[in-house]
Protein backbone atom coordinates (compact mmCIF):
# COMPACT_ATOMS: atom_id res chain seq x y z
CA UNK A 1 0.00 0.00 0.00
CA UNK A 2 1.39 3.41 -0.96
CA UNK A 3 1.90 6.30 1.42
CA UNK A 4 -0.87 8.21 -0.37
CA UNK A 5 -3.31 5.32 0.22
CA UNK A 6 -2.28 4.97 3.85
CA UNK A 7 -3.02 8.62 4.51
CA UNK A 8 -6.03 8.93 2.24
CA UNK A 9 -8.05 10.57 5.01
CA UNK A 10 -5.30 12.99 6.01
CA UNK A 11 -5.82 16.46 4.62
CA UNK A 12 -3.08 17.64 2.31
CA UNK A 13 -3.07 21.34 1.49
CA UNK A 14 -1.17 22.49 -1.59
CA UNK A 15 -0.48 25.91 -3.07
CA UNK A 16 -0.15 26.09 -6.86
CA UNK A 17 1.38 29.28 -8.26
CA UNK A 18 1.23 29.60 -12.06
CA UNK A 19 3.01 32.31 -14.00
CA UNK A 20 0.63 35.03 -15.25
CA UNK A 21 1.66 34.21 -18.83
CA UNK A 22 -1.29 32.74 -20.73
CA UNK A 23 0.54 29.71 -22.08
CA UNK A 24 1.55 28.66 -18.56
CA UNK A 25 -1.65 29.04 -16.55
CA UNK A 26 -3.65 26.37 -18.36
CA UNK A 27 -1.25 23.49 -17.82
CA UNK A 28 -0.88 24.08 -14.08
CA UNK A 29 -4.66 24.30 -13.72
CA UNK A 30 -4.91 21.04 -15.67
CA UNK A 31 -2.41 19.42 -13.28
CA UNK A 32 -4.54 20.59 -10.36
CA UNK A 33 -7.66 19.13 -11.97
CA UNK A 34 -5.87 15.83 -12.55
CA UNK A 35 -4.59 15.61 -8.99
CA UNK A 36 -7.87 16.64 -7.36
CA UNK A 37 -9.83 14.13 -9.43
CA UNK A 38 -7.53 11.22 -8.68
CA UNK A 39 -6.55 11.97 -5.07
CA UNK A 40 -9.52 13.15 -3.03
CA UNK A 41 -7.49 13.89 0.08
CA UNK A 42 -5.78 16.81 -1.70
CA UNK A 43 -6.99 20.37 -1.45
CA UNK A 44 -5.33 22.63 -4.01
CA UNK A 45 -5.27 26.40 -3.75
CA UNK A 46 -4.37 28.06 -7.04
CA UNK A 47 -3.04 31.59 -6.72
CA UNK A 48 -3.90 33.57 -9.84
CA UNK A 49 -1.79 36.57 -10.83
CA UNK A 50 -2.68 38.65 -13.87
CA UNK A 51 -0.60 40.58 -16.34
CA UNK A 52 -1.59 44.26 -16.52
CA UNK A 53 -3.45 45.29 -19.67
CA UNK A 54 -3.92 41.70 -20.86
CA UNK A 55 -7.65 41.23 -21.62
CA UNK A 56 -7.15 38.07 -23.69
CA UNK A 57 -5.12 36.36 -20.99
CA UNK A 58 -7.50 37.54 -18.26
CA UNK A 59 -10.55 36.23 -20.13
CA UNK A 60 -8.83 32.91 -20.73
CA UNK A 61 -7.87 32.56 -17.07
CA UNK A 62 -11.39 33.48 -15.96
CA UNK A 63 -12.80 30.78 -18.26
CA UNK A 64 -10.43 28.21 -16.70
CA UNK A 65 -11.50 29.22 -13.20
CA UNK A 66 -15.19 28.98 -14.09
CA UNK A 67 -14.74 25.63 -15.81
CA UNK A 68 -12.73 24.10 -12.95
CA UNK A 69 -15.18 25.27 -10.32
CA UNK A 70 -18.19 23.78 -12.09
CA UNK A 71 -16.43 20.48 -12.86
CA UNK A 72 -15.21 19.87 -9.30
CA UNK A 73 -18.17 18.57 -7.25
CA UNK A 74 -16.00 17.87 -4.20
CA UNK A 75 -14.58 21.41 -4.27
CA UNK A 76 -11.00 20.19 -3.98
CA UNK A 77 -9.72 23.16 -6.00
CA UNK A 78 -9.93 26.70 -4.71
CA UNK A 79 -8.89 29.78 -6.64
CA UNK A 80 -7.43 32.86 -5.01
CA UNK A 81 -7.44 35.60 -7.63
CA UNK A 82 -5.30 38.62 -6.92
CA UNK A 83 -6.65 41.93 -8.25
CA UNK A 84 -5.21 43.17 -11.55
CA UNK A 85 -2.43 45.72 -11.35
CA UNK A 86 -2.03 48.99 -13.19
CA UNK A 87 0.38 48.88 -16.11
CA UNK A 88 1.79 52.23 -14.95
CA UNK A 89 3.32 50.38 -12.00
CA UNK A 90 5.69 48.63 -14.43
CA UNK A 91 7.25 51.27 -16.70
CA UNK A 92 9.70 50.45 -19.46
CA UNK A 93 9.28 46.70 -19.60
CA UNK A 94 10.70 45.38 -22.92
CA UNK A 95 8.62 42.20 -23.24
CA UNK A 96 5.90 40.09 -21.64
CA UNK A 97 8.39 37.76 -19.94
CA UNK A 98 10.14 40.53 -18.03
CA UNK A 99 6.78 42.06 -17.14
CA UNK A 100 5.64 38.69 -15.80
CA UNK A 101 8.78 38.46 -13.66
CA UNK A 102 8.03 41.90 -12.20
CA UNK A 103 4.44 40.93 -11.45
CA UNK A 104 5.59 37.72 -9.74
CA UNK A 105 8.13 39.59 -7.62
CA UNK A 106 5.48 42.14 -6.62
CA UNK A 107 3.24 39.31 -5.37
CA UNK A 108 5.98 37.63 -3.32
CA UNK A 109 5.23 39.52 -0.06
CA UNK A 110 1.50 39.05 -0.70
CA UNK A 111 1.96 35.28 -0.95
CA UNK A 112 4.10 35.39 2.19
CA UNK A 113 1.28 37.10 4.12
CA UNK A 114 -1.25 34.62 2.74
CA UNK A 115 0.82 31.64 3.87
CA UNK A 116 1.35 33.18 7.28
CA UNK A 117 -2.41 33.52 7.71
CA UNK A 118 -2.81 29.89 6.61
CA UNK A 119 -0.47 28.71 9.35
CA UNK A 120 -2.19 30.99 11.89
CA UNK A 121 -5.38 29.03 11.21
CA UNK A 122 -3.48 25.80 12.02
CA UNK A 123 -3.79 24.53 8.47
CA UNK A 124 -0.58 22.97 7.26
CA UNK A 125 0.57 23.65 3.71
CA UNK A 126 2.28 20.45 2.58
CA UNK A 127 3.93 21.80 -0.58
CA UNK A 128 4.17 24.61 -3.09
CA UNK A 129 3.98 23.77 -6.79
CA UNK A 130 5.24 26.74 -8.79
CA UNK A 131 5.63 27.47 -12.49
CA UNK A 132 9.11 27.42 -14.02
CA UNK A 133 9.17 31.24 -13.92
CA UNK A 134 7.97 31.57 -10.30
CA UNK A 135 11.18 30.29 -8.72
CA UNK A 136 11.48 33.25 -6.34
CA UNK A 137 8.53 31.72 -4.46
CA UNK A 138 10.89 28.96 -3.30
CA UNK A 139 12.22 31.51 -0.79
CA UNK A 140 8.71 31.96 0.64
CA UNK A 141 8.33 28.21 1.04
CA UNK A 142 11.64 28.00 2.88
CA UNK A 143 10.51 30.63 5.39
CA UNK A 144 7.67 28.33 6.43
CA UNK A 145 9.50 25.03 6.03
CA UNK A 146 7.36 24.10 3.02
CA UNK A 147 9.02 22.16 0.17
CA UNK A 148 8.65 23.53 -3.35
CA UNK A 149 8.20 21.62 -6.58
CA UNK A 150 8.84 23.19 -9.98
CA UNK A 151 6.30 22.69 -12.74
CA UNK A 152 8.16 22.68 -16.07
CA UNK A 153 5.61 22.94 -18.91
CA UNK A 154 8.10 22.21 -21.69
CA UNK A 155 9.95 18.95 -22.38
CA UNK A 156 12.63 16.97 -20.58
CA UNK A 157 15.30 17.68 -23.20
CA UNK A 158 14.87 21.44 -22.83
CA UNK A 159 15.09 21.13 -19.05
CA UNK A 160 18.31 19.20 -19.58
CA UNK A 161 19.85 21.86 -21.79
CA UNK A 162 19.15 24.52 -19.14
CA UNK A 163 20.91 22.44 -16.49
CA UNK A 164 23.80 21.80 -18.87
CA UNK A 165 24.28 25.50 -19.65
CA UNK A 166 24.15 26.38 -15.97
CA UNK A 167 26.81 23.76 -15.24
CA UNK A 168 29.01 25.05 -18.08
CA UNK A 169 28.84 28.57 -16.71
CA UNK A 170 29.13 27.89 -12.98
CA UNK A 171 31.64 25.04 -13.01
CA UNK A 172 33.61 25.61 -16.22
CA UNK A 173 33.47 29.39 -16.71
CA UNK A 174 31.76 29.14 -20.11
CA UNK A 175 30.34 32.38 -21.52
CA UNK A 176 26.90 31.11 -22.52
CA UNK A 177 26.26 33.84 -25.10
CA UNK A 178 29.21 32.50 -27.13
CA UNK A 179 27.30 29.31 -27.82
CA UNK A 180 24.98 31.23 -30.14
CA UNK A 181 27.85 31.87 -32.55
CA UNK A 182 28.07 29.71 -35.69
CA UNK A 183 30.27 26.74 -34.98
CA UNK A 184 30.43 22.97 -34.63
CA UNK A 185 27.55 20.85 -33.35
CA UNK A 186 27.28 20.82 -29.56
CA UNK A 187 27.09 17.75 -27.33
CA UNK A 188 24.21 18.14 -24.82
CA UNK A 189 23.58 15.27 -22.35
CA UNK A 190 19.78 15.42 -22.73
CA UNK A 191 20.01 15.01 -26.52
CA UNK A 192 21.09 11.72 -28.08
CA UNK A 193 22.44 13.54 -31.14
CA UNK A 194 24.56 16.72 -31.40
CA UNK A 195 22.65 20.01 -31.51
CA UNK A 196 23.41 22.83 -33.99
CA UNK A 197 23.92 26.30 -32.41
CA UNK A 198 21.38 27.74 -34.88
CA UNK A 199 18.46 26.18 -32.97
CA UNK A 200 19.47 27.45 -29.53
CA UNK A 201 16.74 29.69 -28.06
CA UNK A 202 17.53 33.40 -27.85
CA UNK A 203 16.32 33.34 -24.26
CA UNK A 204 19.17 31.00 -23.31
CA UNK A 205 22.00 32.53 -25.33
CA UNK A 206 21.22 36.25 -25.06
CA UNK A 207 23.59 37.53 -22.39
CA UNK A 208 21.07 39.66 -20.47
CA UNK A 209 18.25 37.11 -20.77
CA UNK A 210 20.42 34.27 -19.47
CA UNK A 211 22.11 36.18 -16.66
CA UNK A 212 19.03 38.03 -15.40
CA UNK A 213 16.35 35.42 -16.02
CA UNK A 214 16.95 31.88 -17.27
CA UNK A 215 20.26 31.23 -15.55
CA UNK A 216 18.71 32.40 -12.28
CA UNK A 217 15.65 30.19 -12.79
CA UNK A 218 17.83 27.15 -13.44
CA UNK A 219 19.91 27.61 -10.29
CA UNK A 220 16.70 27.81 -8.26
CA UNK A 221 15.48 24.56 -9.85
CA UNK A 222 18.35 22.86 -8.06
CA UNK A 223 16.84 23.97 -4.73
CA UNK A 224 13.44 22.38 -5.41
CA UNK A 225 12.36 19.08 -3.88
CA UNK A 226 11.24 17.84 -7.28
CA UNK A 227 10.52 18.90 -10.85
CA UNK A 228 7.26 18.05 -12.60
CA UNK A 229 7.56 17.86 -16.40
CA UNK A 230 4.76 17.73 -18.94
CA UNK A 231 6.10 14.80 -20.92
CA UNK A 232 6.07 11.00 -20.80
CA UNK A 233 8.85 8.45 -20.59
CA UNK A 234 8.07 6.70 -23.85
CA UNK A 235 8.57 9.96 -25.76
CA UNK A 236 11.84 11.09 -24.13
CA UNK A 237 13.63 8.08 -22.60
CA UNK A 238 17.13 9.44 -23.28
CA UNK A 239 16.50 12.91 -21.86
CA UNK A 240 14.84 11.59 -18.71
CA UNK A 241 17.84 9.38 -17.93
CA UNK A 242 20.39 12.12 -18.67
CA UNK A 243 20.20 14.25 -15.52
CA UNK A 244 23.11 14.34 -13.08
CA UNK A 245 22.98 13.60 -9.35
CA UNK A 246 22.59 17.31 -8.57
CA UNK A 247 19.18 17.37 -10.23
CA UNK A 248 16.10 16.97 -8.00
CA UNK A 249 13.80 14.01 -8.75
CA UNK A 250 11.93 14.48 -12.02
CA UNK A 251 8.29 13.43 -12.31
CA UNK A 252 6.86 12.96 -15.81
CA UNK A 253 3.08 13.44 -15.73
CA UNK A 254 2.15 14.18 -19.34
CA UNK A 255 0.83 14.54 -21.80
CA UNK A 256 -1.36 17.14 -20.14
CA UNK A 257 -3.20 19.09 -22.80
CA UNK A 258 -3.87 22.76 -22.20
CA UNK A 259 -7.60 23.30 -21.61
CA UNK A 260 -9.27 25.56 -24.15
CA UNK A 261 -11.86 28.23 -23.68
CA UNK A 262 -15.24 27.10 -25.02
CA UNK A 263 -15.77 27.57 -28.74
CA UNK A 264 -17.83 30.64 -29.53
CA UNK A 265 -19.40 28.86 -32.48
CA UNK A 266 -19.06 25.64 -34.41
CA UNK A 267 -18.84 27.11 -37.90
CA UNK A 268 -15.29 25.90 -38.47
CA UNK A 269 -16.02 22.41 -37.16
CA UNK A 270 -19.13 22.25 -39.33
CA UNK A 271 -17.00 23.18 -42.33
CA UNK A 272 -14.57 20.38 -41.45
CA UNK A 273 -17.49 17.94 -41.38
CA UNK A 274 -17.83 18.47 -45.12
CA UNK A 275 -14.20 17.70 -45.98
CA UNK A 276 -12.76 14.29 -46.93
CA UNK A 277 -10.85 12.29 -44.33
CA UNK A 278 -7.25 13.48 -43.77
CA UNK A 279 -7.57 16.11 -46.53
CA UNK A 280 -7.24 19.29 -44.47
CA UNK A 281 -3.93 20.95 -43.64
CA UNK A 282 -4.01 23.14 -40.53
CA UNK A 283 -1.62 26.09 -40.28
CA UNK A 284 -1.44 27.64 -36.82
CA UNK A 285 1.49 29.55 -35.31
CA UNK A 286 0.35 30.31 -31.77
CA UNK A 287 -1.12 33.40 -30.16
CA UNK A 288 2.08 35.42 -30.73
CA UNK A 289 3.12 34.14 -34.15
CA UNK A 290 3.19 36.49 -37.15
CA UNK A 291 4.86 36.89 -40.55
CA UNK A 292 5.81 39.77 -42.80
CA UNK A 293 3.73 40.31 -45.93
CA UNK A 294 6.26 38.72 -48.31
CA UNK A 295 6.40 35.57 -46.23
CA UNK A 296 2.62 35.29 -46.14
CA UNK A 297 2.61 35.44 -49.96
CA UNK A 298 5.04 32.52 -50.14
CA UNK A 299 2.76 30.51 -47.83
CA UNK A 300 -0.26 31.30 -50.00
CA UNK A 301 1.54 30.25 -53.19
CA UNK A 302 2.60 26.93 -51.64
CA UNK A 303 -0.90 26.16 -50.39
CA UNK A 304 -2.46 26.96 -53.77
CA UNK A 305 -0.07 24.55 -55.52
CA UNK A 306 -1.12 21.72 -53.21
CA UNK A 307 -4.90 22.01 -53.28
CA UNK A 308 -5.68 20.08 -56.42
CA UNK A 309 -3.39 17.21 -55.44
CA UNK A 310 -4.69 16.81 -51.89
CA UNK A 311 -8.41 16.84 -52.68
CA UNK A 312 -10.14 14.18 -54.78
CA UNK A 313 -11.07 14.80 -58.42
CA UNK A 314 -14.07 17.04 -58.81
CA UNK A 315 -14.33 17.90 -55.13
CA UNK A 316 -13.52 21.59 -55.54
CA UNK A 317 -16.27 21.89 -58.17
CA UNK A 318 -18.86 20.93 -55.56
CA UNK A 319 -17.66 23.03 -52.63
CA UNK A 320 -18.12 26.70 -51.90
CA UNK A 321 -14.56 27.34 -50.71
CA UNK A 322 -11.15 25.78 -50.47
CA UNK A 323 -10.23 26.81 -46.97
CA UNK A 324 -10.77 29.10 -44.04
CA UNK A 325 -8.79 31.89 -42.44
CA UNK A 326 -9.87 32.42 -38.84
CA UNK A 327 -8.73 34.72 -36.05
CA UNK A 328 -9.06 32.13 -33.28
CA UNK A 329 -8.74 28.38 -33.68
CA UNK A 330 -10.12 25.77 -31.25
CA UNK A 331 -6.94 23.84 -31.93
CA UNK A 332 -7.61 20.62 -30.04
CA UNK A 333 -11.09 20.25 -31.49
CA UNK A 334 -9.70 20.85 -34.96
CA UNK A 335 -6.78 18.40 -34.58
CA UNK A 336 -9.22 15.78 -33.27
CA UNK A 337 -11.34 16.02 -36.44
CA UNK A 338 -10.99 13.15 -38.93
CA UNK A 339 -10.74 15.60 -41.84
CA UNK A 340 -7.38 16.93 -40.58
CA UNK A 341 -4.36 15.21 -42.09
CA UNK A 342 -1.46 17.52 -41.32
CA UNK A 343 -0.39 20.43 -39.15
CA UNK A 344 2.06 23.23 -39.98
CA UNK A 345 3.04 24.37 -36.50
CA UNK A 346 5.34 26.74 -34.62
CA UNK A 347 6.23 23.73 -32.42
CA UNK A 348 5.19 25.15 -29.08
CA UNK A 349 5.14 22.25 -26.63
CA UNK A 350 1.37 22.39 -26.10
CA UNK A 351 0.84 22.08 -29.85
CA UNK A 352 3.36 19.25 -30.17
CA UNK A 353 1.65 17.20 -27.46
CA UNK A 354 -1.78 17.85 -28.98
CA UNK A 355 -0.58 16.69 -32.41
CA UNK A 356 0.77 13.45 -30.94
CA UNK A 357 -2.38 12.85 -28.90
CA UNK A 358 -4.51 13.00 -32.04
CA UNK A 359 -1.99 11.37 -34.37
CA UNK A 360 -1.58 14.36 -36.70
CA UNK A 361 1.96 14.75 -38.12
CA UNK A 362 3.62 18.16 -37.93
CA UNK A 363 5.55 20.17 -40.50
CA UNK A 364 7.85 22.37 -38.41
CA UNK A 365 7.98 26.15 -38.64
CA UNK A 366 9.28 27.53 -35.33
CA UNK A 367 8.88 31.23 -34.52
CA UNK A 368 10.41 32.08 -31.11
CA UNK A 369 11.50 30.86 -27.66
CA UNK A 370 12.45 27.16 -27.51
CA UNK A 371 10.45 26.27 -30.64
CA UNK A 372 13.54 25.94 -32.86
CA UNK A 373 14.93 23.44 -30.37
CA UNK A 374 11.62 21.51 -30.37
CA UNK A 375 11.57 21.47 -34.17
CA UNK A 376 15.12 20.11 -34.37
CA UNK A 377 14.33 17.55 -31.65
CA UNK A 378 11.25 16.18 -33.39
CA UNK A 379 12.70 16.11 -36.89
CA UNK A 380 16.30 14.99 -36.37
CA UNK A 381 16.23 13.04 -33.12
CA UNK A 382 12.74 11.60 -32.63
CA UNK A 383 11.70 11.32 -36.28
CA UNK A 384 8.19 12.53 -35.47
CA UNK A 385 7.95 15.59 -37.73
CA UNK A 386 8.66 16.92 -41.22
CA UNK A 387 10.92 19.93 -41.75
CA UNK A 388 9.80 23.13 -43.40
CA UNK A 389 12.20 25.16 -41.28
CA UNK A 390 14.17 24.45 -38.12
CA UNK A 391 15.79 27.80 -37.37
CA UNK A 392 13.28 30.42 -38.53
CA UNK A 393 13.33 33.16 -35.90
CA UNK A 394 11.18 36.28 -35.65
CA UNK A 395 13.92 38.03 -33.68
CA UNK A 396 16.49 37.60 -36.44
CA UNK A 397 16.67 40.86 -38.39
CA UNK A 398 18.36 39.03 -41.26
CA UNK A 399 15.89 36.16 -41.33
CA UNK A 400 15.69 34.81 -44.87
CA UNK A 401 12.39 34.20 -46.61
CA UNK A 402 11.19 30.60 -46.59
CA UNK A 403 10.36 29.97 -50.23
CA UNK A 404 7.09 28.65 -51.59
CA UNK A 405 9.02 25.66 -52.94
CA UNK A 406 10.29 24.73 -49.47
CA UNK A 407 6.83 25.14 -47.97
CA UNK A 408 5.25 23.11 -50.76
CA UNK A 409 7.76 20.29 -50.23
CA UNK A 410 6.98 20.20 -46.50
CA UNK A 411 3.24 20.17 -47.14
CA UNK A 412 3.52 17.29 -49.60
CA UNK A 413 5.54 15.25 -47.12
CA UNK A 414 3.34 15.91 -44.11
CA UNK A 415 0.18 15.04 -46.06
CA UNK A 416 1.66 11.79 -47.43
CA UNK A 417 -0.63 9.08 -46.08
CA UNK A 418 2.05 6.39 -46.38
CA UNK A 419 5.01 8.23 -44.86
CA UNK A 420 7.24 6.77 -42.16
CA UNK A 421 6.71 9.87 -40.02
CA UNK A 422 2.93 9.41 -40.09
CA UNK A 423 3.33 5.80 -38.97
CA UNK A 424 5.64 6.84 -36.10
CA UNK A 425 3.22 9.57 -34.99
CA UNK A 426 0.38 7.05 -34.95
CA UNK A 427 2.49 4.72 -32.80
CA UNK A 428 3.34 7.56 -30.39
CA UNK A 429 -0.34 8.50 -30.22
CA UNK A 430 -1.07 5.09 -28.71
CA UNK A 431 1.85 5.39 -26.28
CA UNK A 432 0.79 8.87 -25.16
CA UNK A 433 -2.64 7.59 -24.22
CA UNK A 434 -1.32 4.49 -22.47
CA UNK A 435 1.02 6.66 -20.37
CA UNK A 436 -1.84 8.44 -18.59
CA UNK A 437 -4.02 5.36 -18.08
CA UNK A 438 -3.96 3.40 -14.83
CA UNK A 439 -0.64 1.61 -14.58
CA UNK A 440 0.94 3.78 -17.29
CA UNK A 441 4.24 5.59 -16.82
CA UNK A 442 2.77 9.04 -16.19
CA UNK A 443 -0.02 7.67 -14.01
CA UNK A 444 2.55 5.98 -11.77
CA UNK A 445 4.87 9.00 -11.77
CA UNK A 446 2.03 11.20 -10.53
CA UNK A 447 1.27 8.70 -7.78
CA UNK A 448 4.91 8.76 -6.67
CA UNK A 449 4.79 12.56 -6.63
CA UNK A 450 1.78 12.58 -4.31
CA UNK A 451 3.50 10.01 -2.09
CA UNK A 452 6.47 12.37 -1.90
CA UNK A 453 4.29 15.12 -0.41
CA UNK A 454 4.25 13.06 2.81
CA UNK A 455 8.01 12.60 3.07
Amino acid sequence: MTMAMQKEKEKVELFFIPSPLMGHVGQLVELANLMATRFHHLTINILIMQLPNDPIGTNYTNSLVASSQTSDPHNHIKFIQFPPMDLDSFPNYPNAGILADAVIEHHKPIVRELMASWFDMSDRVSALVVDMFCTSMIDVGKEFGVPTYIFFPSNAATLGIMFHLQTLEDEHGQEISELANPGPLLIIPSYAKPVPPSVFPNALTDKDSWSKRFGRYTRKYREAKGIIVNTFRELEPHAILSYDDKTPPVYTVGPMLKPEKPSRNNELLQWLDGQPKSSVLVLCFGSRGWFERDQVKQIAIAIEKNYNEVLPDGFLDHTAGRGKVVGWLPQMAVLAHLAVGGFVSHCGWNSVLESLWYGVPIATWPIYNEQQLNAHYFVNELGLAIEISLDYNQLNKNQRLVSAEEIEKGIRQVMDSSSEVRAKVEEMKAKSRMAVEEGGSSFESLRHLVDDFFN
